[in-house]
């Protein structure tokens, strides 16, 4: 694949609003929920409602267009991180047997996916689409598709290191220690969907650069 031009000042500047996260976050929610569904194939078939959504949604809100053909490439949870579901099931299936938690850390990583998918699909329209065309066709679709699970995959890399967030700096504290503790507990379990994202950003930053490098 040929490397990506840049796109223009003006046209990234027009598109950098930040993405809807508050939408992102339900539909993640619903997919979660439709993913544990006990019922053959309804699950991936809810799922890839939700997924269609998620597309549509990022898209129109960037002034794009995508054809039918290239919304099914994107919507399909069927093969999107396969590898990642699998490994995810595996290691499941090893700890959790006991606890039979597979059926819910499988509906997670589906989460997790949409959640991606929106995530980065934003990503690669602000940063790496080239510029002149507003319709997304079956070809775009399929490299975005690659693109994602390459960065999806690479997201669980213990060598990516992703943007520091910057915590705004504090006053005198004067919690006591119990209170300083579970509000460490609270304020971490409510950044992890940030933490996810800017993982998500570096990984997707790197698979774009070893793709322009080798094309």
């Amino acid at each position: 694949m040929g490397s990506m031009a840049p796109k223009s000042s003006a046209t990234t500047a027009a598109s950098s609003a930040a993405p809807p996260q508050g939408r992102l976050a339900v539909l993640t929610g619903f997919a979660v929920a439709a993913a544990a569904i006990p019922v053959p194939v309804v699950p991936d078939r809810l799922i890839a409602r939700v997924r269609g959504a998620v597309v549509h949604d990022i898209i129109s809100r960037h002034g794009l267009s995508l054809t039918t053909e290239a919304r099914s490439i994107l919507a399909d949870p069927g093969e999107g991180h396969a590898a990642l579901r699998r490994a995810a099931e595996a290691v499941a299936l090893e700890l959790l047997r006991r606890l039979r938690a597979l059926g819910s850390l499988a509906a997670a990583v589906r989460g997790f996916e949409v959640f991606a998918l929106g995530h980065l699909l934003d990503r690669y329209i602000t940063t790496a689409r080239p510029t002149g065309t507003i319709r997304i066709h079956a070809e775009e679709a399929r490299r975005i598709r690659e693109l994602i699970s390459r960065a999806t995959a690479r997201t669980l890399s213990p060598a990516l290191t992703p943007a520091t967030a910057v915590l705004p700096a504090g006053g005198e504290d004067l919690r006591d220690e119990f209170t300083r503790w579970v509000d460490t507990l609270l304020l971490g379990s409510a950044s992890a969907p940030d933490y996810i994202a800017r993982r998500l950003s570096a990984a997707f930053d790197e698979v774009l650069r070893s793709t322009s490098s080798s094309g």
